[in-house]
């Protein structure tokens, strides 16, 4: 994944979640952001604590309390791996499509 780096050799947070959204047809319109425990309401407060640029490469995880909600499965959190932080898509996986209906029907009889 390529980010627009700035001349220190740092990312901006708010361009690399655009960039995220947009690879998977979103827009910060479609998700809730959630920074902090606190959901970000508006354009404006998403700007004013997602416009920050840091360095992605090898460190600690600089901004882990961020999440963007797509629906009541699926969202996108805060990772490092191998030193490299970034967001990853999650999603919980529906019980019905791992659900035996004919061996669940025969056990309640």
């Amino acid at each position: 994944m390529s980010f627009v780096k700035t001349d220190n050799n740092l990312v901006n947070l708010l361009e690399e979640t655009k960039t995220i959204l947009n690879r998977h047809n979103l827009t910060l319109d479609d998700v809730t952001v959630i920074f902090n425990g606190k959901v970000l309401e508006n354009d404006e407060k998403i700007a004013a604590e997602l416009d920050k640029c840091y360095d992605n490469m090898w460190g600690f995880l600089t901004f882990k309390d961020i999440q963007l909600v797509v629906d009541d499965y699926t969202w996108f959190e805060r990772a490092s791996y191998d030193g490299k932080e970034e967001f990853i898509l999650k999603a919980h996986p529906l019980l019905s499509d791992f659900k035996n209906c004919e061996f669940h029907q025969g056990s309640l009889l």
